[in-house]
C-alpha cells in the first residue's frame, strides 16, 4: 500500500512541478489551436472589409454557432497563463498571445477569391457547432499550427521504482498513446 502512494505521491509531483507550469498540455494546445482559427477568421474578415469585400456575416455566423466552445476555450488559455504566471502577468501574457495570433495574419491576401476562401471556411466552421474535433480538423486543414509559448508539455517517464506496479508503464518503451489511454 505504502509503495503505490509512494508511486502516487511521485506522480503529482511531477505533473505539479514548477518545470512544468508553463508547458501546455494537449487540451491548452487544442485550445491555442482554436483561437489561432477564430484569430485567422477575424482578421481575414477585417482584411476583406477594407477591401470591400465584406464577409462579416460568416465570421459572425461562425462566432454565435461556437460561441461556448470559443469561450470555454479562451477561458482554458487564460487560465493557463494565470496559473503559470499569476493573476496580473498572466492576463498581460494571454493579451499579448491573442495580440501575436491576430498579428500573424495581418499581412494575408485581400482578393476576392482570398476572401471567398476565408467566407467559406466561415461558413463550414457554422456547421460545427461547438464541436472541438471539428473545428481543429478545419484548423489543420487550413494549415493552422500554432505555437505556444512554452512549448507543449511531455509525458511524464516512468521510473524504475514505478515499473511494475498496477497501472503503472510496464516497459519503458511504452507508447505515450497507451499512457493517456489509463487516465
Amino acid at each position: 500500500m505504502f509503495k503505490s502512494f509512494g508511486a502516487a505521491v511521485a506522480a503529482v509531483a511531477l505533473v505539479a512541478s514548477p518545470a512544468t507550469a508553463s508547458c501546455w498540455n494537449a487540451e491548452e494546445t487544442s485550445a491555442a489551436t482554436i483561437r489561432d482559427l477564430q484569430s485567422l477568421l477575424m482578421v481575414a474578415t477585417l482584411r476583406c472589409r477594407a477591401a470591400h469585400l465584406d464577409i462579416t456575416a460568416e465570421y459572425n455566423g461562425f462566432v454565435q454557432a461556437n460561441r461556448a466552445l470559443i469561450q470555454r476555450e479562451n477561458d482554458r488559455i487564460k487560465g493557463h497563463f494565470i496559473r503559470a504566471q499569476g493573476p496580473i502577468a498572466g492576463q498581460k501574457a494571454y493579451d499579448a498571445f491573442a495580440t501575436h495570433l491576430a498579428n500573424i495574419y495581418g499581412a494575408g491576401e485581400s482578393s476576392a477569391e482570398a476572401c471567398d476562401g476565408m467566407a467559406a471556411l466561415a461558413r463550414e466552421a457554422v456547421l460545427m457547432a461547438n464541436s472541438e474535433d471539428g473545428l481543429l480538423l478545419l484548423a489543420a486543414r487550413q494549415g493552422v499550427a500554432t505555437e505556444v509559448p512554452g512549448g507543449m508539455c511531455s509525458a511524464p517517464r516512468a521510473t524504475m521504482a514505478m515499473i511494475g506496479e498496477p497501472g503503472a508503464v510496464d516497459s519503458p518503451s511504452e507508447t505515450q498513446a497507451s499512457i493517456a489511454d489509463r487516465r
